[in-house]
Order: C-alpha cells, then structure tokens, then sequence
C-alpha cells in the first residue's frame, strides 16, 4: 500500500509540472503573436531618419565672374634704371651727402673726394690761359699793323688755344673729385667710408629708379604665338597683386633653353613692391565673362573626372559629375552640371554618399 501512494505522489507531481510548463509556454507564444501583429504583414521593423543621423556640412553657393586662363612664371622685380656707381678718380673721401634709402636726382653730389691737388692745377691752368689770352690780344693788334710776322702770330694764338684746352682739362679733372648720380633715383647700397682711399675700381654707390619697375620671365617658345604688346599681366606678391602689362618681347629664342625673353611693365606708383623682390607674373591669354565660379575645396577628383555634392531641398546630398574650364589659384570655371542657385558642399563631403541626410552648418568665424 505504501508503494502504490508513492507512485500515485510521483504521478500527480509530473502531471502539475507539465501543466505549469504548458502555461508559461502559451503565455509567451501569446505575447509574441501580439507584437507579430503590430507589424505590417511581409515587412521588417525599419528605422526611420532622424536628425541625430545628418551628416553636418557646409555649403556655398556658386558666384558669377570673370575669370581668365593665363602663362604663370616667377621671378624677381628689377628697374629700367639701376646703376654701379665707380669714381673717375682716384682720392681719399672726405665727404658723404647721401646714404642707403636717400633719394637722389640725376647729377646730385653724393660724395667729394680731396680736392686740393686737382684744384690746384685747375686754377694754375686757368692762370696760364688768361695770360696768353691777354698777350695774344695786344699782339693781335699790332699784327693788324702788320709790326709782327703771320708766322708769330699763329704761334701764340696757338698757345693761347691750348692753355684753353688745359684749363677745360683741369675742370674736369677737378669735377671728377665730386662723385655724383647720373640717375635719379634711390640709394641702395653705400659701399664707401669717410677717409677711404679709392680708385676708379672701387664700387662707391648703387642707385635704382623704383618708378619704373620691371620684371622679366623666359617664356617657352612655342607660347608665343599668345603674347603681344601692352598685354595684361598681373604681379603677386603674397597677399598683394599689381597690375602690369607687356613691355617689350625679345624677338630672338635662346638655342639652348628653347624660351625667350619677355619684359613686362610693372604699375606701382604706390611703390609697394621692392626692386629684387620675388614675385609670381601672370600674363592673361584669354578672358571669360559672366560664367559660374565654385571654390576649388568643393571639387571631388574620382576615376579622371570631376564631381561635386548638391544639398536638395530635403537636405539630401547627391554626387554630379560636372565639367570644368578656366581656373585660377582658388576658383574654377563649371561649364556644365551646376548652376549659380545650387547648394555645393565643401566640408564634410568625405563622409558622404549618394542622399545622404545633411545636415547644414555654418563656418565658424575666428
């Protein structure tokens, strides 16, 4: 008897515990079924875009120009005038006029070297010549009444002549102590002390004329079928830009470079640019008016063409190929794929992909 209430225990406890299985069972086959009907039949559970998943970018639109293609070369600002100042004498300086940075007209004295010999025989010579100048005149008269011989006479007026000639001579060789500027300009270079003893090959000054600047380029010859006379150009010097234009064109091309020289005319009544500074020559071949610009940080180089990202009016990017013409050191010409009312990205675009959500923000200002 006690075995067989064992196993009527052991049946009655199998039996609950299927039942409490089978519940928990249908429970959750409930609330599964349940959420399976909140979903469209044959669709997954999608998430939908948000703000919080936009790309942030920014964006320009592009601008309507000028815009030109152009032969860029560099070189460095000279002068039509510049010049190595060496004496005509040889001397101890004694005096300094002028120095570096000085601006000096044609013919200014700008050093004197010691006179006192040169003087010296200037005055001599001057002496000599105004007495044989008032012999020859009293003997002029008596030749008149014939007292002297033709012979005599011609021999002083020929003294006469030159002792004129010495005196001239001693002018100039007392001028030649003054060291002077044959051009006006602007002192560069004082390579002179007071008390120096110099000699005609010794360097004394160096002067420039900065009104009428200069630059030369070498310029390939098969570019010159595209220059001519009085053409644009525009001088760059960092963040200045100078208006130029062509001033001569050697008609002769180096053997050995394969260029020729072109000397271009440098407006700058400013005086902004220094002679031998460095500096980049653009010389404009053609001009395109009025067409679409974009800044170049908007391009995107991809398989040897060109693309940009347009924003739409959902703040969606898509990637265009667009076409381009003239350009310049920070803008390019779009001749096809976008116009001026276009929204074009230029940071962020990295991260972006074909309807990309965007999100729009503007450049920060430092």
């Amino acid at each position: 008897m006690k075995n067989m209430k064992r196993v009527s225990l052991f049946i009655i406890l199998v039996l609950f515990m299927f039942t409490l299985f089978s519940a928990v069972g249908c429970r959750d086959q409930s609330q599964a079924e349940k959420k399976e009907d909140k979903q469209e039949p044959g669709k997954k559970e999608t998430k939908k875009e948000t703000d919080t998943d936009a790309v942030p970018v920014q964006v320009i639109s592009p601008t309507r120009g000028d815009i030109s293609s152009f032969l860029l070369y560099s070189s460095n600002v000279d002068s039509e005038k510049m010049v190595d100042i060496y004496p005509l004498t040889s001397g101890i300086i004694e005096k300094i006029n002028y120095d570096e940075g000085d601006s000096v007209a044609k013919g200014t004295v700008l050093a004197v070297l010691d006179d006192r010999e040169a003087s010296i025989n200037e005055k001599k010579a001057k002496i000599n010549y105004e007495q044989l100048k008032a012999e020859f005149e009293r003997q002029e008269d008596i030749f008149k009444q014939d007292l002297i011989s033709k012979e005599d006479y011609e021999r002083l007026r020929f003294r006469m002549e030159n002792a004129l000639l010495d005196w001239k001579q001693g002018q100039l060789l007392l001028s030649y102590t003054r060291i002077t500027s044959p051009i006006s300009g602007v002192v560069t270079k004082r390579h002179i002390k007071i008390g120096n003893k110099i000699t005609t090959a010794q360097l004394t000054f160096s002067v420039v004329n900065v009104t009428e600047k200069i630059v030369v380029v070498n310029i390939p010859g098969q570019e010159r079928a595209h220059l001519y006379l009085k053409q644009k150009s525009v001088i760059n010097a960092g963040h200045l830009e100078i208006q130029g234009s062509v001033k001569r064109i050697s008609p002769a091309i180096d053997p050995e470079s394969g260029t020729f020289k072109v000397t271009v005319d440098i407006k700058d009544p400013k005086n902004t640019l220094a002679v031998g500074q460095f500096v980049n020559v653009k010389i404009v071949k053609k001009i395109h008016k009025n067409v679409v610009l974009l800044t170049k940080d908007a391009l995107i180089y991809d398989g040897g063409k060109i693309f940009v990202f347009i924003v739409n009016e959902e703040n969606k990017a898509s990637k265009k190929a667009i076409k381009t013409g003239f350009e310049d050191g920070a803008r390019v010409e779009v001749v096809e794929g976008v116009s001026d009312k276009d929204r074009v990205v230029t940071a962020g675009k990295s991260s972006l992909r074909n309807n990309t959500l965007v999100k729009i923000i503007e450049p920060i200002v430092s």
